[in-house]
């Protein structure tokens, strides 16, 4: 089993909140963990905006998951998800990403509710 890591999931994770903890079990049990590329741009302007650091942060997840970049094909693939479930782009994009490696979603967005293969925290 494989898990695609949503932005939020990940937000979760580090303020060490239930949800985090849920998180935090499923990175300890399972060796492949995806994130989108497109996730390190939400986390980092997210910190930005918050004026803290988020280095460490950043390099914490392309040590514990797959980094995975955004390509043609997936990007083709999100915007027939965008259209079909109306999710803003990213989180099509996001989506698209875990259909593509066959894996579950975890989410703590709720926007993502009653698609295939997501978990929301």
């Amino acid at each position: 089993m494989s898990v695609t890591f949503d932005s939020s999931a990940w937000i979760e994770y580090f303020t060490g909140s239930e949800k985090g903890r849920v998180a935090k079990e499923i990175i300890d049990e399972l060796e492949t963990i995806f994130t989108p590329s497109i996730c390190l741009m939400e986390i980092k302007n997210k910190y930005l905006r918050e004026k803290r650091k988020f280095k460490s942060r950043i390099d914490f997840i392309c040590i514990k998951s797959q980094v995975v970049d955004i390509n043609k094909e997936t990007a083709l693939e999100a915007a027939e998800i965008k259209n079909r479930h109306n999710l803003y782009s990213v989180d099509a994009l996001i989506y698209a990403v875990s259909q593509r490696k066959k894996s579950t979603l975890l989410t703590g967005d709720y926007h993502f509710k009653g698609l295939k293969n997501v978990k929301i925290l």
